[in-house]
């Protein structure tokens, strides 16, 4: 009996949702207590998944797997997932196979009809419990990319952090450096479409000195500088940027031509008080073009 209830096709049916009650109990407890019956229902399950991420199912069984397998975004993320071990996997037999087909290249005609993955798919149906390395491996490989770019993307974010904080030091602003060109920033509620200022990237100007007015009554010896392109996802922040000494003159800020791409970027200047606590703010456009 037990043969009959976990054919392909029942198996497959009871993933979809699609036998009654007591049938889809006497498969579960199957699954629980046999492992046999567990690993043909996990090689069913994988076949089902690789079918659905190769557009291989009908529309009533496409929309039953999207309901019981991608609803959640939990459940939408692992679809990913498997998409990119599928997209490895596949990977990685082609580059095999490519290898020792080399020398014979000319006698595949029909069998190059074949696809990799499907090739790869029949190996693993005739033993399932190859499926678990694999799905580890490719996983593992996913998350160590995944860490190194992270890791790679934090610290260019914080090695650009410190340039702008050591471009804009007391020490750095004293020097005016030949290269480097000045605009008047206007406050954002004063600024218009049409008088927006243009930072224009050329080989002379290498450096950006912003100058920023600053309208509050409050005024701070030291400032927080946060650089946001508008039309992207980067942010940094220049802490301890030095207030001026005249009241009416603006604040400075010096940016890297190299830093800064063609788009529109706003600059958010916080007042820092004495006791390190942020004060008022004010807030300034600018476009880059080159």
């Amino acid at each position: 009996m037990k043969e009959e209830i976990l054919t392909e096709a029942l198996l497959r049916q009871f993933l979809l949702g699609k036998v009654d009650d007591e049938e889809r109990e006497r498969i579960e407890n199957l699954f629980l207590t046999d492992s046999d019956a567990h690993e043909r229902v996990l090689a069913a399950e994988q076949d089902l998944i690789e079918d659905y991420l190769e557009d291989g199912l009908n529309a009533a069984d496409n929309e039953l797997f999207v309901e019981r397998y991608g609803q959640t975004p939990a459940q939408q993320r692992q679809l990913r997932i498997n998409k990119s071990i599928k997209d490895w996997a596949l990977k990685e037999s082609a580059l095999h196979e490519s290898a020792l087909s080399e020398s014979a290249s000319s006698t595949h005609g029909a069998a190059d009809k074949t696809s990799a993955w499907a090739r790869l798919r029949e190996r693993l149906r005739l033993k399932p419990t190859l499926v678990i390395p694999i799905v580890v491996t490719a996983m593992i490989v996913i998350v160590v990319l995944t860490v190194w770019f992270s890791s790679r993307q934090e610290a260019r974010h914080r090695a650009i952090e410190q340039e702008l904080a050591q471009l804009n030091t007391p020490a750095s602003l004293r020097e005016v450096p030949p290269n480097m060109r000045s605009l008047d920033v206007s406050l954002l509620v004063l600024r218009s479409v049409e008088n927006e200022t243009e930072l224009k990237k050329t080989a002379q100007a290498e450096i950006f000195e912003l100058r920023l007015p600053w309208s509050r009554k409050e005024h701070y010896t030291s400032y927080r500088a946060e650089l946001i392109r508008v039309d992207g996802d980067e942010q940094f922040t220049i802490p301890n940027l030095p207030g001026s000494g005249d009241r009416n003159s603006p604040i400075r800020l010096r940016l890297p031509s190299q830093r800064l791409h063609r788009g529109h970027y706003k600059v958010r200047l916080t007042g820092i008080k004495a006791d390190a606590s942020p004060g008022l703010s004010e807030e300034y456009t600018f476009a880059v073009s080159e």
